[in-house]
């Protein structure tokens, strides 16, 4: 049994993860309704690739673009 101190930890901690994965369900488009906490970090690191990939491209348009 936690003593009253590490309850208050805890609870915190609690709230602070809830906010977190409320954030990240905010900022990550998902296709599933309402997703798992599993299935949400899924969607989480596709849609981090799919960034990363629009980026790359993004950079070699503009590396063409300035070459011309």
């Amino acid at each position: 049994v936690p003593e009253a101190g590490e309850k208050h930890l805890l609870e915190e901690d609690s709230r602070v993860l809830v906010k977190q994965v409320r954030e990240l369900r905010r900022l990550v488009p998902c296709c599933r309704e309402p997703p798992g906490l599993g299935e949400l970090f899924q969607d989480a690191a596709s849609h981090i690739e799919d960034l990363q990939v629009q980026v790359k491209v993004m950079r070699m348009l503009l590396d063409k673009l300035s070459d011309e």
